[in-house]
């Protein structure tokens, strides 16, 4: 019967991989000179490309200037025809 290995974050695969491969050391991971390697970027264990929350646009009446009119919501509408 085959041993089933753990599940493991990609993160920490690959500072195990980098960890392997610098004889064990977390200071040799830290001043590996190969940068020709696609998982220098990751070494350390974190994502240098983290994405950014985006913030979300507030489609509102109060966000476009018009103050609500006696607590009922206003309609707003946008042409590009004057009228």
């Amino acid at each position: 019967m085959v041993k089933k290995r753990p599940l493991r974050n990609p993160l920490k695969a690959i500072r195990a991989k980098c960890l392997e491969c610098c004889g064990g050391s977390p200071k040799e991971v830290r001043l590996c000179p190969d940068l020709s390697c696609v998982l220098h970027p990751f070494r350390t264990g974190k994502n240098p490309f983290p994405r950014r929350k985006r913030k979300v646009k507030d489609t509102s009446a109060t966000a476009c200037g018009v103050p609500p009119v006696a607590g009922k919501p206003r309609e707003v509408q946008l042409s590009l025809f004057e009228d």
